[in-house]
């Protein structure tokens, strides 16, 4: 027994005199202290296992450096949007802005130091604020005359499917003053005036759009429980509805399966959408709903209406309708 304690101690004291000792790692001097970004060049640093590796960290700090400046700039100028029920498209800014900066490419950049230290490798690299603006201007006009081409081409389409569109390219909007702003950031003598115009200009046509349909909204007799929501949905996107003026007309059509399971009564129905506009149907759609209740089939249509509200919300009233 004796011995077999010294064993065991020994094999512990071995297993703990094999333990790795962590790596120091001291840091080089210009990679704490960084040169500050000047105005012909923007500087970043990085460090990683590999050389690429620490490449793509130093590039990333020069992007990342960008995208605090443009939001610290955005946060200035668009502060009083914050507050006056327009903070969900300052977020939707700024996030565009993060994306456009983190996918940015940087054609041209120059290793100015590089130095490993133990398993580390670590970067300074050095970016032409001139080439970066050009490689940025370019992607800018390229994505405002796209823009443009889709605006031009939306005109072409029934009232509702113009509104749908451009409600699909809402993000576009934000990420064309992103652009716009994150070119600023490179050259600050950049003119934005024309950017930010059209930015204003697609949104002022969203809701020329939006306001253009009115629709009018029938049921049959077993859907008439299903009016409300759809009615719902449409006003909370913007739509209009009511029987005068009407240009678009919406019917549902249903029918119920009554059935009871495990004591919960339950209806079952294929909700039948139909749109048309100038007495020809744009879309069509059927959706399945069911809804239960311990007490009744009334209660249990009704959930089955709740669950109707519930789709339109995660899905979006469009998509309910079968027009997207």
């Amino acid at each position: 027994m004796k011995y077999l304690r010294m064993l065991v101690l020994s094999l512990i004291l071995i297993g703990c005199g094999a333990e790795p000792k962590p790596e120091t790692i001291v840091y080089p001097s210009w990679y704490l202290n960084p040169p500050q970004n000047s105005g012909s060049f923007l500087y970043g640093v990085g460090e990683g296992s590999s050389i690429n590796v620490a490449k793509a960290s130093a590039l990333g700090s020069v992007s990342e450096s960008l995208s605090l400046t443009v939001s610290s700039e955005l946060s200035k100028r668009d502060s009083s949007n914050r507050y006056n029920g327009r903070e969900d498209i300052y977020s939707s800014v700024v996030s565009s802005l993060k994306t456009e900066a983190k996918e940015m490419e940087f054609s041209e950049y120059t290793i100015i130091k590089n130095e490993q230290v133990g398993s580390k490798i670590f970067l300074l690299v050095e970016v032409s604020r001139q080439k970066l603006f050009k490689d940025q201007k370019a992607k800018l006009e390229l994505f405002s005359n796209e823009l443009k081409a889709e605006q031009k081409s939306i005109s072409d389409y029934p009232v509702l499917k113009q509104a749908l569109l451009y409600k699909q390219r809402a993000q576009k909007r934000h990420t064309l003053k992103s652009l716009a702003l994150l070119s600023k950031t490179i050259d600050s003598n950049f003119d934005t005036d024309a950017y930010i115009k059209q930015v204003t200009q697609v949104g002022d046509a969203s809701q020329k759009a939006l306001n253009r349909v009115k629709i009018s909204v029938t049921a049959s007799k077993q859907a008439e429980i299903f009016v409300d929501a759809i009615k719902e949905g449409l006003n909370n996107a913007g739509i209009k509805t009511g029987s005068n003026n009407a240009n678009t007309q919406l019917y549902l059509d249903s029918a119920f399966h009554l059935d009871e399971i495990y004591g919960f009564k339950i209806a079952k129905s294929t909700l039948s959408v139909s749109t048309k506009e100038k007495n020809k149907t744009v879309a069509t759609n059927a959706v399945v709903l069911s809804g239960k209740s311990r007490y009744d089939y009334n209660k249990a249509k009704l959930n089955a209406n709740a669950v109707l509200r519930q789709k339109i919300k995660e899905e979006g009233i469009f998509s309910i309708m079968g027009v997207e």
